[in-house]
Order: C-alpha cells, then structure tokens, then sequence
C-alpha cells in the first residue's frame, strides 16, 4: 500500500467515529395527493448519514442532506461511539429546495449529555476543508451508512470532474466513489483528515458516478443556518447572456470577453452596483470571465467555475467588486452580495407551509413549483399555462383539488384553474381571497379564472 493510500484509509477510520446514522419519520412530501391536497399526509420511514462537524466550538452539531429531515417528525441518531443507543435530534434549518442539499441538526441538550456520557471515546467533530479545491484525480473516502447498514461504510474513489452551477443550482464535485441510498449526508474526506464536501447523490442507471457538495458551499449554509435560520446564496439579481465577437461593434469591445446583462432586476445585486442593460461584466472580486461566463483553469486544475459560482460564494453582507464594460470604457463599482428577489412563484416543498383554503368544495393554494410538477399527471395543458406565468411577480392563486359532491364539482370546475378575482376584486394570496369571503358572509361569490372561466357560488 501506497504511503498516501495508507494516510488516506488512516485519516478515514480516524474520522469514521464522527459519522452518524440518521433514522426519520416524517412526511413524503413529493407525494402527488399531499401537493395537491395539503390534508393528506403520507407517512413514511428512511434513514441516511451525517457527520458531527467542528464549527466555532458548537457541541452536539450534526451536517446532512436536507432530503433525509425534510418534512421529518421524528428523527433518531446513532453512533458507532454509543452502541445501539438512539438519540433525538432536532432541525436547526434547512436548504428547503435541495440545492445545495444540506441540513443542519443538533442533538437535544440533554441527548448530547446522555451521549457522552455512554460514548466510549470523545466525539470526533469533522473539520470542512477550506482553500484549494481538490484536483481531478485526488483520491478521497465517502463514509456513511448505506443500506440501512448498523455500521459506517467507507469506499474509495477519485474526484473525477465537476460539474458548474448555475443560476438555480450550486457546483458539485463528481466522484467515482460508491454513494447508495442511505449514504446520503456523510462526508467525503481526504488524507490530510479533512471534509472535502458532503455525499449528496447517486446518479441512477450510471456506474460509478455520485455526487459530492464542496465543503465551502457547506460551510456558507452552516453559517447562514446559525444566524438567520433559514440560507439563502448571493444571487447576481438578473439575466446574463453569453458574448460573442458578433458584438464587438455594438458594445465597443475589441474582443468578446465577459458576460452580457440582458435584465436587471430590481432589488438585485446589480441593481445596486448600478449596471444597467447591455452593460458586460468583466470580473466580480477579481474573477476575470471569458465570454462564457467561465473561470478557466481555476486553481491549475482544469476545471470550469462560473460566474454563478462566483457570486455564490460570497457572504451575504460582504461587499463585491464588479468591473465592467460600458459604451467601451471600462468601469468599476460595489454593491453587497444579496439574495435575489423572491419571485411570485416559489416552492414549498415542506408540508407545513403548504397554506391552504377549502371552500366550495375546492381546496385553493398559491401556485408553486410542486403544484405545477403535480399537475401533470392531472391536467397537462393546465400545467403549460402555469409554466407561462411563473416568473411574475405576484403570486397565484390555483384550484389544486376538487371534493366530488360540491358545490365545485357540480359546476365541473377543473383541478388547475387559476383564480384572479373575487367578485371583481383581484385577489393574489389567500389572505386576499380570505378577506373577499368575509366581507361578502352569507352572500354568492363570483370567482373568475385566468383563462376566462367563470364560477357562481352561494354561501355556504
């Protein structure tokens, strides 16, 4: 065995005794009758992996994929430290749309004291790497419990490519190391006995290809979970193209460098930097980008990072520098790294946000992305008219179910359709329509649809 082998299989068993087996009860919230009815909740059983993690002398801190304790009730830790014992946890906050897919849990006060004090050996908290990221080719181990497994499983492998973010998702590193259902939420570790991201997915129907969420993403979440409870990434507030030599006239550049803006959204990142339409960013913190919008050759290791990824891994708060070009001068600004503008459209992937009123024998939400996946096994159409509208500002009103037997029924009233009024007052949320229904007790209710339909209801 190799000298770097033998440190690398050390450092992994060194570390295996700060990797937990996580087991749930919960709601599957992906269910299609759960979406559209909020009422109906599935119960189920799973269980996946996590690791204590040494953060800012936090006692008791556990990481993990946010899909193994979304929407969970009841969630149970076990450690190779403790026997068979099990220990309740908590939710500490989560990324809710899995992107990047990581949770933060901690052991209940008196659980982690119970813990220590029937652990054979001190808890082992695992350090995130930080600096470099790892080269194509270096060799990790991905520890968890595959499997449902009562012991921690350690595979080898190789960091074989990355895969760049984008505007809606973080960067991850791809490993040729076996991830299985149940790994999910370990740590993958190097030899100099440091976590280099989180076990986050398997790709199905590939051999040998998982995916790994890089420790400095990691480490962003943690520390935007600990002071806000909910995390949110630095988003560049608007719509980017790619250049091209084709430009050159118009923009006044001599060659295509940088990304072109094509929308600035208000309230955004560079909203507040002031760039405007047609401008092209050259560099953020100095991170030059080609026309692509890449960062070639990041950190000599051959490897794209782009101008998302950039942006990402900026604190909230933290001033950034912008350079760019306009009408041929090159300029510069700062702004803070902010969140993007909520959207009137988002997701709720966790059961009990999912708000919901029931009148008329119709179960009415605001539209979200898991209504609109729902709706095609309902209604297809109904699903492109939903897809048209989700970058508005406002949010929706939808008719997500409908009782057989009503009032709603009666009027043949679909799944899918989109309400805009209430006699003739437009209404976009449900404290909007809730306030229409009040007003008008005991009297009909007009109810007027996206598409033109029309619903007539007598108080009930």
């Amino acid at each position: 065995m190799s000298k770097i082998k033998k440190e690398l299989s050390q450092a992994a068993r060194q570390m295996m005794s700060g990797v937990v087996q996580i087991r749930v009860e919960g709601y599957i919230e992906e269910d299609i009758q759960s979406v559209l009815n909020p009422a109906i909740r599935i119960p189920g059983r799973w269980s996946g992996s996590g690791f204590f993690v040494n953060y800012k002398n936090l006692q008791g801190y556990i990481v993990t994929n946010a899909h193994v304790v979304r929407n969970a009730y009841k969630i149970e830790v076990r450690s190779m430290l403790t026997s068979e014992e099990r220990f309740e946890a908590q939710i500490v906050g989560l990324v809710k749309q899995l992107d990047p897919d990581v949770a933060l849990i901690r052991l209940l006060d008196s659980e982690l004291e119970r813990f220590i004090k029937l652990a054979i050996k001190p808890i082992e908290y695992l350090e995130l790497r930080e600096g470099p990221s790892p080269s194509r080719g270096e060799e990790i181990k991905a520890i968890g419990y595959p499997m449902g497994m009562v012991e921690p499983n350690i595979s080898g492998g190789e960091i074989t490519n990355f895969i760049s973010g984008t505007e809606y998702s973080t960067e991850r590193y791809v490993t040729d190391a076996a991830i299985n259902p149940g790994n999910s939420g370990g740590p993958s570790v190097s030899r100099d006995g440091k976590v280099v991201g989180l076990n986050t997915a398997v790709m199905l129907d590939a051999d040998n290809i998982g995916f790994i969420t890089p420790a400095g993403f990691v480490k962003i979440i943690i520390e935007n979970l600990i002071r806000q409870n909910e995390p949110h990434f630095a988003g560049i507030g608007g719509l980017l193209q790619k250049n091209a030599n084709n430009f050159n006239p118009l923009l006044k550049q001599s060659q295509a460098k940088g990304v072109i803006v094509c929308d600035v959204i208000t309230g955004g990142f560079l909203h507040a930097a002031g760039i405007l339409h047609q401008d092209v960013i050259l560099s953020i913190n100095g991170n030059e980008f080609d026309r692509h919008g890449i960062v070639m050759d990041q950190e000599g290791h051959y490897r794209h990072k782009n101008i998302y990824d950039v942006m990402k891994l900026i604190p909230i708060g933290e001033e950034a520098e912008i350079i760019f070009l306009r009408d041929g001068e090159i300029k510069s600004s700062r702004a803070k790294a902010m969140r993007n503008p909520d959207k009137g459209i988002v997701s709720r992937p966790i059961l009990e946000e999912r708000q919901y009123l029931e009148v008329f024998g119709m179960v009415i939400q605001e539209l979200s992305f898991e209504i609109i996946e729902a709706m095609l096994e309902v209604d297809a159409n109904a699903q492109i008219d939903m897809i048209q509208i989700i970058d508005q500002k406002k949010s929706m009103l939808v008719v997500s179910h409908i009782h057989q037997g009503t009032q709603a029924d009666e009027m043949e009233w679909p799944a899918g359709a989109m309400i805009i009024s209430a006699n003739e007052t437009k209404v976009h949320t449900l404290s909007e329509l809730q306030a229409v229904l009040e007003e008008n007790h005991n009297k009909p209710v007009l109810l007027k649809c996206r598409n033109g339909r029309i619903g007539y209801f007598q108080a009930q």
